[in-house]
């Protein structure tokens, strides 16, 4: 086993790309989702009636859940992006300092 580290930071920055853009398509879903299962829509689909009252109130549940997965996703995306940045600059630093000891 090598004691060598090493992190790609160009696959890191693709994948905080690609987290970020299932944070936004989740986003974008949901939006459409809160549109279509809002209370007034739901009375209007069911005609008033109390599973109309619940189904408003687990649709925004689960609105409120899928928000909190996308705030999420984007958040892993940026951390991931923000760690390719600090790991290429502390390699650039290492190598200056390596460079400094010859």
């Amino acid at each position: 086993m090598s004691d060598e580290v090493h992190t790609d930071t160009d696959e890191l920055r693709r994948l905080g790309a690609a987290f970020a853009t299932h944070a936004y398509d989740l986003g974008r879903h949901l939006s459409d989702f809160k549109r279509r299962t809002d209370a007034e829509a739901l009375r209007q689909s069911l005609g008033g009636s109390e599973d109309a009252e619940r189904y408003a109130e687990l649709s925004e549940l689960a609105g409120s859940i899928l928000g909190q997965l996308q705030d999420q996703l984007d958040e892993m995306g940026s951390g991931m992006r923000t760690g390719a940045i600090d790991t290429e600059a502390t390699e650039l630093d290492m190598a200056a300092l390596i460079r400094g000891v010859r």
